[in-house]
């Protein structure tokens, strides 16, 4: 039953209402007492109603004094808390005020059972929930921040690694994805062995089911925390997918505390969040390719070669290192174009191209410098060094026969090199003249040979040298 409000403070009709209760025992009070057996003459007196309505008039105003002194108080304390976060979020300064509320510094003492304890429990829960609301949020923030910035994929899954180790219970992740059909990992904080993760079938279930799994750790995976090896509590593998198709995998390990909600729901929600980011990444990644690497041969083009080799010649200025030119060309191909066609013209320099690769060491540079010219920039190599590595190119080329329908085409290749600092060059295109200059004396010596710059080293006379 609900009283009929009179004005529009409660606490004011309250206070009306002990009055009237006031007025209503004064009245009665009289009565009472001949009921009880007083002499009528003796209480239905104009005197005794004043005294009655007085004594009525205070037991209503204590009444109300003591309810204000009692449950006004709570009142208004979970009013003041509930202000103040209204306060911080139409002012944008909820952050300075979560950390206040992390310490518990705004939650109200629940010290009773009633509605008053109730509402105070209901606000502390409101307020744990608009918190944690918050700070998934403001985490999400970040990672959208970080999903922006990056379009390479490995910084891109490094800081989003770092920033849900930072804001969650886990204490190790990795992130692994499909390329060409392979699982590999791209990203990996305090696992000792991340390569061997794309080995475990629990992993690869998860990735064929397109479910996540919540697993203990098996026995032959390691984890390392920031101070000391650790056995995690539990492993999660969320599995990340763009449009129905599964990109790869977020596997992650809590430590000493296991996951709570607030682990369980950002580790989701990064995990659905970073699809869109790691596909467009990935198709960052194959434009930059295409635009850096030759149509046919597979090798850099020859506007991305130059672009790292003013990089690469720079840095060997800036540290005095060695660097090898070696500019490679392709003996009589205008008459194999012309015998056999521009199509079999193409599979000679693929198959040139793909001989160059395989046998450069790790780092070296191929690029494709003309239609049947090519340049290698050899890191720290020595103009001999390069010389011994032009050799094996030509000599493998050599003795490989291509062969169209039933004739043997024989192919070799001139070879011109100039190294730096053995060279003294100005710039790249000083150093490029002069390897340019080594291959046409390899092409007027005959052919079939590597030449050094200022030296010629014929196959047939092994001992002989020449002046450029």
């Amino acid at each position: 039953m609900q009283l009929p409000r009179l004005t529009n403070s409660i606490f004011l009709d309250q206070f009306l209402f002990m009055q009237l209760i006031g007025v209503f025992i004064g009245l009665a009070f009289p009565h009472f007492l001949v009921w009880y057996g007083f002499h009528a003459e003796e209480v239905l007196t104009i005197d005794f109603y004043i005294v009655s309505q007085v004594a009525g008039q205070i037991v209503g105003l204590i009444s109300f004094l003591l309810i204000s002194m009692v449950i006004r108080p709570h009142l208004k304390l979970l009013s003041n808390k509930m202000q103040d976060i209204a306060n911080g979020l139409q002012s944008k300064s909820f952050d300075d005020h979560t950390l206040n509320c992390e310490e518990g510094m705004c939650q109200i003492e629940v010290s009773s059972n009633d509605e008053i304890g109730v509402s105070a429990r209901a606000y502390n829960q409101l307020l744990d929930a608009l918190i944690k609301s918050h700070e998934v949020e403001r985490v999400f923030g970040r990672f959208s921040k970080i999903m922006s910035e990056n379009l390479d994929l490995s910084k891109l899954a490094d800081e989003t690694l770092s920033l849900l180790i930072q804001t969650t219970n886990f204490e190790a992740g990795a992130f692994l994805v499909i390329r060409q059909g392979t699982l590999n990992v791209i990203a990996s904080q305090g696992i000792l062995d991340p390569e061997s993760l794309p080995d475990h079938d629990v992993i690869e279930k998860c990735l064929k089911e397109i479910k996540t799994k919540r697993i203990s750790l098996p026995d032959n995976i390691e984890l390392d925390g920031v101070l000391t090896h650790f056995r995690p509590s539990e492993i999660f593998v969320e599995p990340i997918e763009f449009k129905g198709t599964v990109l790869g995998a977020l596997v992650a390990a809590t430590g000493a505390y296991a996951a709570d909600d607030h682990t369980e729901q950002l580790a989701q929600l990064f995990s659905r969040s970073i699809g869109l980011a790691i596909n467009n990444a990935m198709i960052h990644s194959k434009f930059q390719k295409l635009a850096a690497v030759d149509g046919l041969t597979g090798v850099y083009n020859r506007r991305f070669g130059m672009e790292r080799l003013k990089e690469d010649f720079s840095r060997a200025i800036r540290e005095q290192t060695n660097m090898t030119l070696a500019m490679i060309d392709i003996d009589h191909f205008k008459s194999i174009n012309d015998n056999y066609g521009h199509l079999v013209g193409d599979r000679v320099i693929k198959m040139i191209a793909a001989i160059i690769k395989n046998t450069v060491r790790e780092g070296d540079i191929v690029v494709r410098y003309g239609g049947e010219e090519f340049l290698m920039i050899l890191h720290g190599a020595s103009c001999q060094n390069a010389f011994n590595i032009c050799e094996r190119i030509r000599h493998q080329v050599k003795d490989t026969l291509f062969q169209e329908n039933n004739q043997v085409i024989q192919v070799t290749v001139s070879v011109g090199l100039a190294a730096y600092p053995e060279q003294p060059a100005g710039d790249e295109m000083e150093l490029i003249h002069k390897a340019d200059q080594a291959l046409y004396q390899s092409k007027e010596g005959g052919r079939d040979q590597v030449v050094k710059f200022g030296v010629l080293v014929n196959e047939v006379e092994d001992s002989s040298e020449v002046l450029v």
